[in-house]
Protein backbone atom coordinates (compact mmCIF):
# COMPACT_ATOMS: atom_id res chain seq x y z
CA UNK A 1 0.00 0.00 0.00
CA UNK A 2 1.44 3.30 -0.98
CA UNK A 3 0.86 6.14 1.80
CA UNK A 4 -0.21 9.65 1.45
CA UNK A 5 0.23 12.83 2.33
CA UNK A 6 -1.85 15.61 1.84
CA UNK A 7 -3.07 18.84 3.98
CA UNK A 8 -6.29 20.59 4.09
CA UNK A 9 -5.93 22.44 1.13
CA UNK A 10 -5.20 19.83 -1.23
CA UNK A 11 -8.73 17.58 0.13
CA UNK A 12 -10.22 19.02 -3.23
CA UNK A 13 -7.42 19.02 -5.46
CA UNK A 14 -5.44 16.18 -4.66
CA UNK A 15 -2.16 15.13 -5.58
CA UNK A 16 -0.49 11.61 -5.50
CA UNK A 17 3.07 10.83 -5.43
CA UNK A 18 4.69 7.64 -7.36
CA UNK A 19 8.25 6.73 -7.84
CA UNK A 20 9.28 6.25 -11.27
CA UNK A 21 12.96 5.39 -13.00
CA UNK A 22 14.58 7.64 -15.50
CA UNK A 23 17.12 5.12 -17.67
CA UNK A 24 19.37 6.71 -20.65
CA UNK A 25 21.42 3.46 -22.29
CA UNK A 26 23.67 4.62 -24.70
CA UNK A 27 23.79 0.85 -26.04
CA UNK A 28 19.85 0.80 -26.92
CA UNK A 29 20.65 4.46 -29.29
CA UNK A 30 21.26 5.06 -32.94
CA UNK A 31 25.09 6.76 -33.12
CA UNK A 32 24.70 10.30 -34.57
CA UNK A 33 21.38 10.63 -32.04
CA UNK A 34 21.68 13.55 -29.88
CA UNK A 35 20.84 13.99 -26.05
CA UNK A 36 21.18 16.76 -23.35
CA UNK A 37 23.03 19.88 -24.61
CA UNK A 38 25.96 19.30 -27.19
CA UNK A 39 25.80 15.49 -26.74
CA UNK A 40 25.96 12.73 -29.46
CA UNK A 41 25.97 9.27 -29.38
CA UNK A 42 29.59 7.67 -31.06
CA UNK A 43 30.94 4.33 -31.37
CA UNK A 44 34.55 2.91 -31.18
CA UNK A 45 36.99 1.31 -29.09
CA UNK A 46 37.52 0.33 -26.00
CA UNK A 47 40.84 2.21 -26.38
CA UNK A 48 39.55 5.13 -28.08
CA UNK A 49 42.75 5.45 -29.88
CA UNK A 50 42.39 2.32 -31.91
CA UNK A 51 40.25 2.43 -34.84
CA UNK A 52 39.71 -1.61 -35.28
CA UNK A 53 38.69 -4.14 -32.83
CA UNK A 54 36.97 -6.95 -32.46
CA UNK A 55 33.79 -5.32 -30.38
CA UNK A 56 32.76 -2.00 -30.82
CA UNK A 57 30.95 -0.12 -28.12
CA UNK A 58 28.81 3.43 -27.71
CA UNK A 59 28.34 6.22 -25.26
CA UNK A 60 27.49 9.48 -25.35
CA UNK A 61 30.18 12.41 -25.86
CA UNK A 62 30.75 15.98 -26.80
CA UNK A 63 29.88 16.67 -29.80
CA UNK A 64 33.10 18.38 -30.28
CA UNK A 65 36.43 19.04 -28.85
CA UNK A 66 35.15 22.74 -28.42
CA UNK A 67 31.90 22.01 -27.03
CA UNK A 68 31.08 21.31 -23.05
CA UNK A 69 27.90 18.50 -22.68
CA UNK A 70 25.62 18.72 -20.07
CA UNK A 71 22.84 16.64 -19.20
CA UNK A 72 19.80 17.43 -17.02
CA UNK A 73 17.22 14.95 -15.74
CA UNK A 74 14.21 16.73 -14.67
CA UNK A 75 12.02 15.48 -12.51
CA UNK A 76 11.35 15.69 -8.68
CA UNK A 77 13.66 13.41 -6.41
CA UNK A 78 12.32 13.24 -2.77
CA UNK A 79 13.09 11.31 -0.20
CA UNK A 80 15.17 7.93 -1.03
CA UNK A 81 16.95 7.85 -4.18
CA UNK A 82 19.74 6.68 -6.55
CA UNK A 83 21.84 8.18 -9.26
CA UNK A 84 24.00 5.85 -11.19
CA UNK A 85 26.63 6.74 -14.17
CA UNK A 86 28.38 5.04 -15.70
CA UNK A 87 30.83 6.22 -17.50
CA UNK A 88 34.98 7.15 -18.30
CA UNK A 89 35.40 10.44 -17.45
CA UNK A 90 38.74 11.72 -18.40
CA UNK A 91 38.07 15.22 -18.91
CA UNK A 92 37.53 17.70 -16.27
CA UNK A 93 36.32 19.04 -14.62
CA UNK A 94 32.82 17.07 -14.16
CA UNK A 95 30.08 17.41 -11.77
CA UNK A 96 26.93 15.34 -10.70
CA UNK A 97 24.60 17.16 -8.96
CA UNK A 98 20.95 16.96 -7.01
CA UNK A 99 19.27 20.27 -7.55
CA UNK A 100 16.58 22.29 -5.61
CA UNK A 101 14.22 24.74 -7.19
CA UNK A 102 16.71 27.51 -6.04
CA UNK A 103 20.18 25.44 -7.21
CA UNK A 104 21.19 24.65 -3.68
CA UNK A 105 21.84 20.50 -3.51
CA UNK A 106 24.14 17.76 -3.24
CA UNK A 107 26.96 18.23 -5.53
CA UNK A 108 29.86 15.11 -6.66
CA UNK A 109 32.95 17.42 -8.14
CA UNK A 110 36.17 15.50 -9.77
CA UNK A 111 38.31 17.57 -10.66
CA UNK A 112 42.42 16.63 -11.67
CA UNK A 113 42.67 14.53 -8.89
CA UNK A 114 40.55 15.96 -6.45
CA UNK A 115 37.15 15.09 -5.80
CA UNK A 116 34.51 16.42 -3.46
CA UNK A 117 31.15 15.19 -2.18
CA UNK A 118 29.17 18.03 -0.38
CA UNK A 119 25.43 19.36 0.43
CA UNK A 120 25.36 22.95 -0.61
CA UNK A 121 22.47 24.79 2.03
CA UNK A 122 20.68 21.72 2.48
CA UNK A 123 22.52 19.69 4.97
CA UNK A 124 26.03 18.58 6.31
CA UNK A 125 28.28 16.36 6.33
CA UNK A 126 30.61 15.26 3.13
CA UNK A 127 33.65 14.75 2.38
CA UNK A 128 36.82 15.96 0.24
CA UNK A 129 39.94 14.62 -1.05
CA UNK A 130 42.62 15.32 -3.18
CA UNK A 131 42.55 12.12 -5.07
CA UNK A 132 40.38 9.40 -7.29
CA UNK A 133 37.42 8.34 -5.83
CA UNK A 134 38.33 5.41 -4.49
CA UNK A 135 38.10 2.33 -6.31
CA UNK A 136 38.43 4.26 -9.72
CA UNK A 137 39.58 2.44 -12.60
CA UNK A 138 42.15 4.56 -14.50
CA UNK A 139 43.33 4.51 -18.52
CA UNK A 140 40.06 3.02 -20.84
CA UNK A 141 37.80 1.41 -18.14
CA UNK A 142 34.56 2.70 -17.43
CA UNK A 143 33.13 2.82 -13.56
CA UNK A 144 29.84 2.78 -12.36
CA UNK A 145 29.77 5.65 -9.81
CA UNK A 146 26.37 5.99 -7.43
CA UNK A 147 24.74 8.16 -4.75
CA UNK A 148 22.46 6.39 -2.98
CA UNK A 149 19.96 7.87 -0.32
CA UNK A 150 18.05 6.50 2.33
CA UNK A 151 16.36 8.04 5.12
CA UNK A 152 18.04 11.29 4.41
CA UNK A 153 21.92 10.15 4.54
CA UNK A 154 23.62 10.17 0.61
CA UNK A 155 26.34 8.16 0.01
CA UNK A 156 28.89 8.35 -2.93
CA UNK A 157 30.06 4.40 -3.95
CA UNK A 158 32.63 4.20 -7.20
CA UNK A 159 32.59 0.66 -8.46
CA UNK A 160 31.30 -0.72 -5.12
CA UNK A 161 33.42 1.30 -2.53
CA UNK A 162 32.28 4.05 -0.60
CA UNK A 163 33.62 7.77 -0.72
CA UNK A 164 34.72 9.18 2.69
CA UNK A 165 31.66 10.62 4.65
CA UNK A 166 28.30 11.00 3.77
CA UNK A 167 25.95 13.91 3.43
CA UNK A 168 22.93 14.22 5.88
CA UNK A 169 20.17 16.54 4.34
CA UNK A 170 16.28 16.49 5.33
CA UNK A 171 14.64 13.71 4.01
CA UNK A 172 11.79 16.50 2.78
CA UNK A 173 14.12 18.56 0.55
CA UNK A 174 12.51 18.20 -3.25
CA UNK A 175 15.27 17.94 -5.80
CA UNK A 176 14.22 19.34 -9.30
CA UNK A 177 16.68 18.02 -11.21
CA UNK A 178 19.63 16.03 -11.68
CA UNK A 179 22.54 17.01 -13.62
CA UNK A 180 25.96 16.22 -14.88
CA UNK A 181 27.72 18.84 -16.29
CA UNK A 182 31.51 19.27 -18.18
CA UNK A 183 31.00 16.62 -20.61
CA UNK A 184 34.49 16.95 -22.86
CA UNK A 185 34.42 14.97 -26.00
CA UNK A 186 37.33 12.92 -24.18
CA UNK A 187 34.82 11.80 -21.77
CA UNK A 188 32.54 8.63 -22.95
CA UNK A 189 28.92 8.64 -20.79
CA UNK A 190 27.45 4.42 -21.48
CA UNK A 191 24.35 4.72 -19.24
CA UNK A 192 22.46 7.46 -16.58
CA UNK A 193 20.12 5.59 -13.97
CA UNK A 194 17.61 8.00 -11.68
CA UNK A 195 15.71 5.78 -9.45
CA UNK A 196 12.72 7.41 -7.27
CA UNK A 197 11.46 10.06 -9.76
CA UNK A 198 8.48 11.30 -8.25
CA UNK A 199 5.06 11.83 -11.05
CA UNK A 200 2.57 13.36 -9.77
CA UNK A 201 -1.25 13.12 -10.46
CA UNK A 202 -3.50 15.59 -10.05
CA UNK A 203 -7.61 16.58 -9.53
CA UNK A 204 -6.52 19.88 -10.97
CA UNK A 205 -4.92 19.42 -14.42
CA UNK A 206 -3.42 22.40 -15.78
CA UNK A 207 -3.72 24.04 -19.54
CA UNK A 208 -1.37 24.35 -21.96
CA UNK A 209 -0.57 28.26 -20.66
CA UNK A 210 0.08 26.49 -16.63
CA UNK A 211 -3.86 27.91 -15.68
CA UNK A 212 -5.82 25.73 -13.53
CA UNK A 213 -8.68 23.83 -15.61
CA UNK A 214 -11.81 24.30 -13.71
CA UNK A 215 -13.03 20.95 -12.87
CA UNK A 216 -17.07 20.01 -12.99
CA UNK A 217 -18.30 18.79 -9.71
CA UNK A 218 -19.35 15.73 -10.60
CA UNK A 219 -15.43 14.94 -10.92
CA UNK A 220 -14.57 16.61 -7.51
CA UNK A 221 -13.13 14.56 -4.50
CA UNK A 222 -15.93 13.14 -2.19
CA UNK A 223 -14.77 12.23 1.47
CA UNK A 224 -17.51 9.63 3.41
CA UNK A 225 -17.89 10.31 7.15
CA UNK A 226 -15.09 8.09 8.03
CA UNK A 227 -12.95 10.40 5.74
CA UNK A 228 -12.49 7.90 2.98
CA UNK A 229 -11.65 9.60 -0.01
CA UNK A 230 -13.06 8.87 -3.88
CA UNK A 231 -11.61 10.47 -6.67
CA UNK A 232 -13.61 10.08 -9.66
CA UNK A 233 -11.05 11.59 -11.97
CA UNK A 234 -7.63 12.13 -11.88
CA UNK A 235 -4.99 13.01 -14.08
CA UNK A 236 -1.87 10.87 -13.98
CA UNK A 237 1.38 12.34 -15.26
CA UNK A 238 4.05 9.60 -15.99
CA UNK A 239 7.19 9.66 -17.91
CA UNK A 240 5.66 7.73 -20.41
CA UNK A 241 2.28 10.00 -20.81
CA UNK A 242 -0.16 11.03 -18.98
CA UNK A 243 -3.93 8.80 -17.90
CA UNK A 244 -7.16 9.37 -16.27
CA UNK A 245 -7.83 7.59 -13.48
CA UNK A 246 -10.25 6.94 -10.80
CA UNK A 247 -8.91 6.66 -7.39
CA UNK A 248 -10.44 5.04 -3.60
CA UNK A 249 -8.04 6.58 -0.43
CA UNK A 250 -8.61 4.77 2.79
CA UNK A 251 -8.39 7.32 5.65
CA UNK A 252 -5.66 6.17 8.05
CA UNK A 253 -5.19 7.53 11.67
CA UNK A 254 -1.82 8.35 12.86
CA UNK A 255 -0.05 8.99 16.44
CA UNK A 256 2.17 12.20 15.15
CA UNK A 257 -0.67 14.41 14.28
CA UNK A 258 -0.39 14.24 10.29
CA UNK A 259 -3.39 13.45 7.79
CA UNK A 260 -2.53 10.10 6.18
CA UNK A 261 -4.75 8.37 3.38
CA UNK A 262 -3.56 4.56 2.03
CA UNK A 263 -4.16 3.96 -1.85
CA UNK A 264 -6.99 1.60 -1.57
CA UNK A 265 -7.80 1.07 -4.98
CA UNK A 266 -7.66 2.64 -8.38
CA UNK A 267 -8.53 2.12 -12.11
CA UNK A 268 -8.17 3.87 -15.76
CA UNK A 269 -11.63 5.83 -16.65
CA UNK A 270 -12.52 5.10 -20.14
Amino acid sequence: MKKILLSSCLLVFAQIGMAEDYLLDSSTMAVGTTAGENLVVKEGCLDPSKTSCSEKFQWLTSKSAIKIGNLQVIGQVIGDFEVIVTADFEGAPIGIQLLTADNKGISLQMKDGYSSFKPNEVGEGGDSSYSFLPGWNSGYDFNEIKIIARNGVANVYTNGQVYGNPVNFDPGIVFERVAIEGITADDRISEVKVRGIQTTCATNPTSGNGTVTPVASSQLPTIAPNLNMHIPSLEYQSLGGKMNLWVDLKFTPTDDDKIWWVLDNYGVNP
